[in-house]
């Protein structure tokens, strides 16, 4: 198996080309759904142009032609024993296919090839996932930590199941700031399994970890936390005069904000100007905001199960 070392600012970078990667990934599902097989071509070609990318961190400047990167590919991994061949090989195909047809328009790709090269497409995706690594939950908590130490007393975890968000077990964890370099979040949700196993709970394996927005045991202090159902520049525009990260998660976006709000009663009425803000409303999850106005703090997910398999990834920071 393929295992990349990355320094903090190349996994940054890696992780915003596997989010663009997964986005293009899902059009691509969707164009072919559609029988529209042009063009899902091209964004099939995009999502191994960025996949391709993140695994040549490396090797390539930021924006690299699609010949230079292509080259790259066949130079480093053409001929590497934990690399698949069929890879390198989609790679070359999809940006032929994607020459070939964006520019003819009297003809279309065959559908069962598109069809064929799009399972291949997955697979490459989920080996980027296995090999390069992203940055992790404790770093992006880290660097608002760093913006916020005295503020931040607390970060706190809730361990319960997605397809439930109320009126079930649900599990919460309280952690000093210093615990951030001592266990990670799957090891917290490996064990929480483990106890709500013991605990004769059903389904168990389908709980996952989310973050929680309050940062003290004992007083209202919290970062704004969004689920945002889709994204375009006036959204990220809105977002950045906050500042925080965004993160890839499914088909949707987590915002994570870096600014601290002190006081419960703060933090709600952000939260309601969020979710009544016409730039903003149409975009956001609007139960996500009620069920944490109701829960007294909101949750995003970090971890996976089998019914949210998509590990969210940092995107970008606003």
């Amino acid at each position: 198996m393929l295992k990349l070392d990355y320094s903090y600012k190349q996994k940054k970078r890696a992780s915003t080309l596997l989010s663009l990667s997964l986005s293009e990934l899902e059009a691509s599902e969707a164009l072919v759904d559609r029988d529209l097989h042009r063009e899902a071509l091209v964004h099939m070609y995009f999502c191994c142009f960025y996949v391709t990318q993140a695994l040549l961190v490396k090797q390539v400047a930021t924006n690299p032609s699609h010949k230079n990167l292509e080259v790259q590919l066949h130079k480093v991994y053409g001929k590497h024993k934990s690399f698949p061949r069929r890879y390198v090989d989609l790679h070359t195909l999809l940006h032929n296919l994607r020459n070939q047809f964006n520019y003819n328009v009297t003809h279309s790709p065959q559908p069962s090839l598109i069809k064929t090269k799009l399972r291949v497409l997955q697979a490459y995706v989920a080996f980027a996932f296995s090999s390069v690594p992203t940055l992790e939950t404790a770093e992006i908590l880290a660097s608002i930590l760093a913006e916020n130490p005295i503020e931040i007393k607390d970060f706190s975890y809730d361990i319960y199941c997605p397809k439930t968000y109320s009126h079930h077990t649900r599990l919460t964890l309280w952690q000093p700031p210093f615990y951030l370099k001592i266990f990670n979040v799957n090891q917290l949700q490996t064990q929480a399994r483990r106890m709500l196993q013991n605990l004769k709970v059903k389904r168990s394996n389908d709980y996952v970890v989310g973050v929680n927005s309050k940062l003290d045991q004992y007083s209202g202090v919290h970062l704004i936390m969004l689920d945002i159902d889709s994204l375009d520049s006036s959204v990220e525009s809105h977002l950045s005069k906050i500042g925080g990260v965004l993160l890839k998660s499914g088909r949707g976006y987590h915002f994570i904000g870096n600014k601290v709000i002190r006081g419960q009663s703060q933090w709600e009425k952000a939260m309601r100007q969020m979710k009544r803000d016409k730039a903003l409303k149409t975009y956001l999850d609007q139960d996500h905001i009620d069920i944490s106005l109701r829960r007294g703090y909101a949750t995003l997910r970090v971890t996976t199960s089998k019914v949210k398999p998509q590990a969210p990834v940092f995107f970008k920071e606003l």
